[in-house]
């Protein structure tokens, strides 16, 4: 037990000393008090304290005897070693009384210090200290926001502000985020740096409001990966806000295609973190909108992207990888495929959305439909949808867009003969999926028949698609009705399969 008397006389030695010490003789004094006074003070009389004082001075203590920050020849590693060992103790004895009670002083104590000596260079030692404030019970968000100041600061040489973001993206990559308000602030912070970073990263684009922020396109690499370490420690519906942020620049007005490539990456990366449960809690009123707007988009890049992010909110059996190209599905055969369970949920949402659904899916073909890349993202997504809420709904519905699809392909692209060809052999890889999913016996026999033909007189209808079709010199192109699929048959194959399954539901049930 130390007196109060005694305290500020040893409270007041250290503030004095520190401002004037430069003597390893006054240091080791400094360092025999503060033990004393951790270990002795009560946590009420230290609390009567600012903490910034004895905080700061400790941590210079520690700073001082670290080895990779101080070359001191008139003292041996094995005392160095054990005078850092005892700052260090002090200092999170410090940290113990002082948190949470004066946890603002503290952190900002401790960055005016690190600050003030230029420490971002030794980002090891950094890390160390900062990581020591979290472990402490330091709010994390707290944290970060004043360290984004730090980054903001118009003082802040480039150089430093690479530092601190190195720093920066350690941290993220070990905090565990809790589901708060506060974790939102700090995500939408970062993410208007990020984004500004982004946008000032081509010159052809003018965003006047951030004209004075040329600077934030030299850490516009920095940024990314400090979102992509805090993707992986924050909660599911986090995820969601900036997914719904990042798709919101994509469909900004002056919005170009190099930006979007600076950052999809990125965007696709935290929906591929994403969890997926039923399609109303990921694919939000906010969020599903947006997809359809950039899917529909006449930007080859846009709709790519908005295809790509809907996959991986749609993909919850990881099926994706097995639609990477149009493809025959036989009957009786096995496919590393897994069918989802149809929860009347997402049935629901299907049927809520069929129609902008149809219409961007359709979009998206016809728009970008010379593009490989991009029918294939189009085709994948389709599929996903077929095979993920595997219901009579949803296979009338692609049914119904594939046929739209083929009515403008022989319309449109007769003169474009590697597109049609293309065209098609998507719409009958599709045909043969919905037959494969539902075990559709009677719309097989007719998704088989037009298979046969098409092998028969004209096998560049059918799948895999080419980037280049060979003919010799006398071969006819067949054209006859026999080579393509017609809405009454169609219908009549979803008919028979899903009306004798309701049949056999009911005897069943009886």
């Amino acid at each position: 037990m130390i007196t109060n008397q005694e305290l500020k006389s040893k409270i007041d030695y250290i503030h004095k000393a520190c401002l004037t010490t430069n003597s390893l003789r006054e240091r080791d004094k400094i360092l025999s008090h503060l033990i004393s006074i951790t270990k002795s003070a009560l946590h009420e009389q230290l609390l009567s304290y600012k903490p910034d004082d004895i905080i700061i001075c400790t941590l210079k203590l520690f700073l001082y005897y670290n080895k990779t920050l101080n070359h001191d020849d008139n003292m041996c590693d094995w005392k160095r070693r054990r005078k850092r060992r005892l700052a260090k103790e002090c200092y999170n004895n410090l940290l113990q009384v002082y948190i949470p009670e004066k946890s603002k002083e503290i952190l900002q104590a401790v960055l005016n210090t690190i600050y003030e000596n230029k420490l971002w260079e030794f980002e090891t030692v950094c890390f160390e200290i900062l990581c020591n404030l979290l472990e402490s019970g330091v709010n994390g968000s707290l944290m970060f926001y004043t360290i984004f100041d730090k980054i903001e600061d118009p003082n802040m040489n480039i150089e430093d502000t690479r530092r601190i973001i190195r720093i920066l993206y350690d941290l993220l990559d070990v905090y565990e985020w809790p589901d708060t308000y506060d974790t939102l602030m700090v995500i939408k912070r970062i993410l208007n740096l990020f984004y500004i970073s982004v946008t000032t990263t081509k010159s052809s684009v003018s965003f006047i409001k951030y004209s004075h922020a040329i600077p934030y396109a030299m850490i516009k690499k920095g940024l990314e990966v400090c979102i992509i370490n805090m993707v992986k420690h924050v909660y599911n519906d986090h995820l969601l806000i900036i997914v719904q942020y990042m798709c919101s620049w994509a469909v900004e007005p002056g919005m170009t295609d190099e930006i979007i490539l600076e950052y999809g990456s990125t965007l696709e990366y935290t929906a591929y973190m994403h969890e997926v449960t039923l399609y109303e809690k990921s694919l939000t009123p906010n969020i599903f909108p947006l997809l359809m707007e950039m899917i529909a988009s006449k930007s080859k890049i846009t709709s790519l992207l908005g295809n790509r992010v809907m996959q991986y909110l749609l993909d919850r059996r990881e099926n994706k990888m097995n639609f990477d190209t149009p493809r025959i599905f036989f009957e009786n055969t096995q496919f590393d495929l897994t069918i989802g369970e149809c929860f009347k949920e997402d049935k629901m949402f299907c049927k809520l959305h069929r129609e902008i659904l149809h219409d961007s899916l359709l979009k998206s073909i016809v728009n970008h439909c010379t593009s490989r890349m991009n029918l294939e993202t189009s085709y994948c997504t389709i599929c996903l949808l077929a095979i993920e809420v595997p219901c009579g709904f949803t296979a009338a519905a692609i049914v119904c867009l594939i046929m739209n699809l083929q009515d403008l392909t022989l319309k449109e692209y007769k003169d474009q003969h590697e597109v049609s060809y293309h065209l098609h052999a998507t719409i009958i890889a599709i045909m043969s999926l919905l037959c494969w999913v539902h075990k559709a016996k009677v719309f097989y026999e007719y998704v088989n028949k037009i298979m046969l033909e098409r092998a028969q007189w004209a096998p560049h209808l059918n799948p895999p698609i080419q980037s280049q079709y060979n003919f010799a010199a006398h071969h006819i192109l067949w054209d006859k009705p026999d080579l393509f699929f017609v809405d009454w048959e169609a219908r009549y194959g979803l008919w028979k399969c899903f009306r004798l399954r309701e049949t056999e539901d009911e005897a069943t049930d009886i």
